[in-house]
């Protein structure tokens, strides 16, 4: 057995260190903020939608000033109301200041369309056009008929480059997560944990930090790699139950065509209890060095390095 040993659980430590390709690297972005009824819930002492407010102007600190991003709420303005969506800027169409005061401004009362939300955003963006990416800020399941993880597939065929980043807000292991870990997944995004408002802020920041330069020196991959994080080209992500081991992990990887490289995430990465299993499909992914995680590639599979 090849496993680690001395993994942390501490995700604090380990932070969102070389994440997903961010939304700040796409040619606009649109934030998608959960404003329904169940925002008004604690978390820490402190309301949801409190801490969406102060995490989202932490993310507008790190923003960079050249990238557009227009921002969305739902539920926010009627009770019952599956089409309770508004784009409340374009991208582009406002500053930091106005946007806060935007969200500032919210009050939680309604319905919670993530589907609905996120096409309307896609759209809005002409994602079929354009390189494009959705933030979603969500603390709930989908309660408007319609499932996030086949609306996921269908933007991702359409779309030219189509991301959606997602945030679960204090979500509780189930149904929920599971539909918008698939909508990330299936587009290519990252899904974040987030249990309390720190997490949260660290999250969005992440989203907003610039993307790392990478060099164009592509090598073969290592069938074994510790401490390594291939961070490009999920297309499936499994979870684990805890006890099971980065060698499971490479075995599904092997098992499967369309497979050709994966990462084994350990428990306490990006604020996550279990272990997950990262599968991947490209032909070239980026190698990021990050602890509490194993990757590997089959033979051939060629991977960008770091400097």
């Amino acid at each position: 057995m090849r496993h680690l040993s001395g993994f942390t659980s501490l995700a604090c430590a380990l932070g969102f260190a070389g994440a997903a390709t961010l939304a700040s690297a796409a040619d606009q972005a649109m934030l998608v903020l959960d404003a329904s009824g169940s925002m008004w819930g604690t978390v820490g002492g402190t309301t949801k939608i409190d801490a969406a407010r102060k995490a989202v102007a932490a993310m507008l600190d790190a923003w960079p000033p050249d990238a557009r991003l227009g921002v969305m709420a739902y539920g926010h303005r009627r009770k019952g109301d599956c089409d309770d969506i508004e784009i409340l800027r374009s991208p582009g169409e406002a500053g930091a200041g106005a946007i806060r005061g935007l969200i500032a401004g919210l009050s939680p009362k309604g319905m919670t369309p993530i589907s609905a939300a996120v096409r309307k955003a896609a759209e809005a963006l002409k994602f079929t056009e354009h390189k494009v990416s959705v933030i979603l800020v969500s603390d709930g399941e989908e309660t408007c008929d319609a499932d996030p993880c086949e609306l996921g597939a269908e933007l991702e065929k359409l779309g030219v480059d189509f991301t959606a980043h997602v945030v679960g807000f204090d979500l509780p292991e189930g149904k929920a997560r599971a539909q918008l870990q698939c909508l990330a997944n299936t587009t290519g995004g990252r899904y974040f944990e987030a249990r309390d408002a720190a997490a949260l802020a660290a999250a969005l920041e992440q989203v907003a930090a610039p993307p790392p330069a990478a060099p164009a020196d592509l090598k073969a991959g290592d069938a074994w790699m510790v401490d390594v994080n291939l961070f490009q080209g999920s297309y499936r992500a499994v979870d684990f139950t805890t006890g099971q081991t980065p060698e499971e992990c490479q075995a599904i990887c092997l098992a499967e065509e369309a497979c050709t490289a994966w990462t084994y995430e350990g428990t306490g990465t990006y604020f996550v209890d279990h272990p997950r299993c990262h599968l991947k499909s490209d032909g070239a992914v980026q190698k990021k060095t990050e602890e509490n995680m194993v990757s590997g590639v089959k033979p051939g599979v060629r991977i960008i390095l770091p400097e």
